[in-house]
């Protein structure tokens, strides 16, 4: 991805996306950072843009980064203790939406 993609991930502004693509990056961000879960409004522009079937294939694959990006962090710290690298915390960053973390 280049730096502008991952800045208009990072921003999510619904002008960058067009509509379907905006309503599941909105929910999944929502559903993964957002403690009560996506707000309804959310969930409603989600529903309407997927019907039900395509509403699992967004949940399978938010699901199946999600557990392979756990994974990754899991082994790459792993591994960096077996070379002595230290755990690698000093490197990581605390998600925050109003902060954008691409320069």
């Amino acid at each position: 991805m280049s730096r502008e993609d991952v800045r208009d991930l990072i921003d999510l502004d619904p002008s960058r996306f067009d509509e379907r693509e905006y309503a599941a990056l909105s929910w999944v961000r929502a559903t993964l950072t957002d403690r009560d879960g996506a707000p309804a409004e959310v969930r409603e522009r989600f529903e309407a843009a997927f019907g039900e079937r395509d509403r699992g294939y967004v949940v399978a694959a938010m699901k199946s980064m999600y557990f392979f990006n756990l994974a990754g962090n899991t082994l790459d710290g792993w591994m960096r203790r077996i070379l002595g690298r230290g755990d690698g915390h000093a490197e990581s960053c605390e998600f925050n939406p109003g902060r954008p973390v691409v320069s």
